[in-house]
């Protein structure tokens, strides 16, 4: 059984837009900078583990953040959780650990907002949404060989189902590191779009940004 665990990181910046009805009614763009501000607590984590021709991954996103919005007479306290899991089996052709793999699972998008809106003279009026989307998944995986400690590794991948599609591919250089060559150092760059509707209402978010990890393998 081989085993492969990769903590890591994302910088992104968030393009957000929303619709109503078919209408647009404005967007907004969040820097890596204003989510850390945010961020309150974060997991970003890969593990996979297979023997053969197979394997099993699962790859999680989990975010906890919050943010005060005060204006003249209204103050709102947003406190958001979204996670986002990636989990299913990976065909290998020239076995586990070769260059070309075809992954297909379930995408898991879940977001889970509380509002807390206070007027000058009025109680705290609080509001609650949750949204659950479950989409198959289908991606592919090559990583070409550049020199004895150099490899880069490379992912695309499609999802579809409750959302109205998500998409996301990424690269990324790895460095070989340890006496027995078996740990890697990752750096590199994703790119996703995702569409999720709720009601009429249907929000479009693009991510970008460098992203660097940690791989243990054994």
């Amino acid at each position: 059984m081989q085993w492969s665990i990769t903590p890591y990181l994302w910088a992104s910046q968030t393009n957000v837009d929303l619709e109503i009805r078919g209408d647009p009614v404005g967007g907004d763009t969040i820097s890596f900078k204003d989510l850390l501000d945010q961020t309150d607590a974060a997991v970003m984590l890969h593990a996979e583990a297979g023997r053969g021709n197979w394997s099993a991954f699962a790859d999680l996103t989990w975010l906890k953040t919050s943010d005060t919005n005060d204006r003249m007479v209204l103050s709102v306290d947003v406190d958001s959780k979204t996670t986002v899991l990636d989990a299913g089996m990976a065909w290998w052709p020239g076995g586990v650990g070769s260059s070309l793999s075809l992954i297909g699972g379930v995408r898991y998008s879940g977001f889970n907002d509380h509002y807390r809106l206070r007027f000058e003279d009025s109680p705290v009026t609080e509001l609650r949404n949750k949204d659950n989307y479950y989409d198959l998944l289908l991606g592919i995986r090559y990583h070409f060989n550049l020199s004895e400690r150099w490899d880069l590794l490379t992912h695309a991948d499609y999802s579809l189902g409750d959302s109205e599609g998500t998409w996301l591919i990424r690269a990324n250089l790895a460095w070989t590191v340890g006496s027995r060559r078996m740990n890697r150092i990752l750096f590199g760059y994703q790119y996703k779009e995702a569409e999720f509707k709720s009601g009429d209402v249907r929000t479009s978010f693009s991510y970008h940004g460098p992203m660097a990890g940690f791989n243990f393998r054994f």
